[in-house]
């Protein structure tokens, strides 16, 4: 044993040689990437997925001489899954404070059926748009791992030719991550919901529950 373990320290050395200083070298460079004292900008465009909770509502019956109440019918709706694309400004403040700008959109298929006959009477094609103000704290000063979480508001918008909520006030939050690339670029993975009031005739607040990653380019 003690001739094959010597046998295999020889072989490794040279291997173990190189990658020891290499990898102090680009945790370093890593952590110097972040270490740049703010305040600065940064741009980011981020692409993924799009996954909208539906609720029930109702819609007002045609009155006919029969019916003269008219009434309304029961339906649900229900949003499609798909893609979405988020882009805006981060000014990073200081290390551990920073404010967003951004704007979201993702083409939604809104579905809304009779619960009586589940027969679909939904308009189909959809548009989700959202632009948001945040807040967002970082959880770690330096480093070439940055976590951090966000809040804010906006205006969230349902576009359709027979369904939609106009311009509501929406509310989003989330967490995520930026991993440094190399110097002023970095990758960024979030999760986030944003919250909003339903399409009419559908009732309650929808929830659009993001996962995402994109770049992040920063401008000193």
């Amino acid at each position: 044993m003690p001739i094959i373990w010597n046998a295999v320290r020889r072989m490794t050395a040279p291997v173990t040689r190189l990658l020891v200083p290499t990898a102090t070298t680009v945790l370093l460079c890593s952590f110097s990437l972040y270490g740049r004292s703010p305040p600065y900008v940064e741009a980011f465009v981020e692409g993924g997925g799009s996954f909208i909770t539906g609720h029930s509502g109702a819609i007002p019956l045609v009155c006919i001489p029969e019916n003269p109440t008219c009434g309304t019918e029961p339906v649900n709706g229900s949003f499609s899954k798909t893609g979405r694309i988020f882009a805006g400004l981060r000014v990073r403040a200081t290390r551990r404070h920073a404010f967003e700008f951004g704007y979201s959109f993702s083409p939604n298929r809104l579905r809304v059926t009779e619960v009586s006959s589940s027969r679909d009477i939904g308009p189909g094609y959809n548009r989700v748009h959202n632009v948001n103000f945040n807040y967002v704290a970082y959880l770690l000063g330096r480093g070439p791992l940055q976590p951090f979480v966000t809040a804010g508001l906006g205006v969230n918008r349902f576009t359709q030719t027979d369904f939609t909520n106009g311009n509501q006030i929406g509310y989003n939050f989330g967490w995520g991550a930026d991993i440094s690339v190399v110097r002023g670029l970095a990758v960024r993975l979030e999760l986030r919901d944003f919250l909003a009031a339903q399409p009419a005739p559908i009732r309650g607040t929808s929830h659009n529950v993001v996962p995402s990653a994109g770049v992040v380019i920063r401008f000193k």
